[in-house]
């Protein structure tokens, strides 16, 4: 189990003008820290320089380009770190990553890696419109074991090995996930992970922990999984052919999580309400599963987010 401390209060530090000059994990010592990583396997990780923008990030559409609907603002958002690395299993590209800690704790945290949807990339769950790092900070701030989130852009891959020779669900089992491991400024522990993913990212999530299991995998939330029942209508974006379908459809495999706790969160009107339905019917046991009124949207995936990390983090916390 992870080893981690709470720092002090504000009103501790505020009492204690020190205090704040012996916070770890600050951003710029984050951005300086990680620059340094070494290469790992082929990978040179390196952070960037801009300035993390959550506007910025909000500014990129969720799957088939829905418009945005606004979250509730949070304090004191945690910071944002940033960086890039070569990777091979994206046929050579570079490839951009993004992870948050909560404020005030310190020493090596857990981690919850984060699969995006369609038209988004790694800074989309971190933008004004899900916020992942503000929920987390609030999962914290109420006396939870705290976590760490991280993700890494696989473009519209959708998880798979695809004919144009990139493989984004192994790109983050190859090459992410033990970056993470190995960097001493991010201080993660990565021999037991959470998954979260929304539309063709909790597709891959599910995907990704199925190739994983347990114990490796400590839970899965997935909101809106772009599951496609239908081995005769699938979009191209999602596999290049019949074949490419038979090999990585989630139908069929749901035996590969019945010692993994899953939480799966869906709209009444969304898209893949009904193949969602069939595919959780076949878990055993079977998983969480949430729905409400809304549809395949920012609104309904940033409204059940705070269930969803309380979900996660209690499994981790195990």
């Amino acid at each position: 189990m992870a080893s981690w401390n709470r720092l002090p209060t504000p009103a501790a530090t505020a009492a204690d003008p020190s205090a704040s000059s012996r916070r770890p994990l600050s951003r710029r010592s984050l951005l300086g820290g990680v620059a340094g990583l070494a290469a790992l396997g082929g990978i040179a990780a390196c952070t960037t320089s801009e300035t993390f923008d959550p506007q910025v990030a909000a500014d990129i559409g969720g799957d088939d380009q829905l418009p945005l609907d606004p979250a509730p603002e949070i304090p004191d958002d945690p910071p944002v770190v940033t960086g890039s690395f070569v990777s091979q299993r994206m046929a050579g590209r570079p490839t951009r990553w993004a992870a948050s800690r909560p404020n005030g704790v310190t020493g090596e945290l857990p981690v919850v890696i984060v699969a995006h949807a369609l038209n988004t990339n790694e800074r989309s769950i971190f933008g004004t419109a899900l916020n992942i790092q503000g929920v987390v900070q609030q999962y914290v701030d109420a006396g939870n074991p705290p976590f760490a989130v991280a993700s890494v852009d696989v473009g519209r891959n959708y998880f798979h090995a695809r004919s144009d020779g990139a493989d984004g669900a192994a790109m983050i089992l190859d090459e992410f996930i033990p970056m993470l491991e190995n960097s001493i400024d991010l201080n993660l522990r990565t021999d037991r992970i959470g998954l979260y993913g929304w539309s063709m990212g909790g597709y891959g999530a599910l995907r990704i922990g199925a190739l994983l299991g347990s114990p490796r995998v400590a839970a899965i939330a997935a909101s809106s999984p772009a599951l496609w029942g239908d081995p005769n209508n699938f979009p191209p974006r999602a596999f290049d052919s019949y074949a490419d379908y038979q090999a990585n459809s989630l139908f069929g495999q749901q035996h590969a999580f019945s010692k993994i706790p899953v939480l799966l969160s869906i709209g009444m009107a969304d898209q893949f309400y009904t193949y969602t339905r069939q595919w959780a019917a076949d878990l055993h046991p079977p998983a969480a599963f949430s729905t409400t009124p809304g549809g395949h949207t920012n609104r309904f995936w940033r409204s059940v987010l705070p269930e969803q990390i309380e979900f996660l983090g209690r499994n981790l916390a195990r």
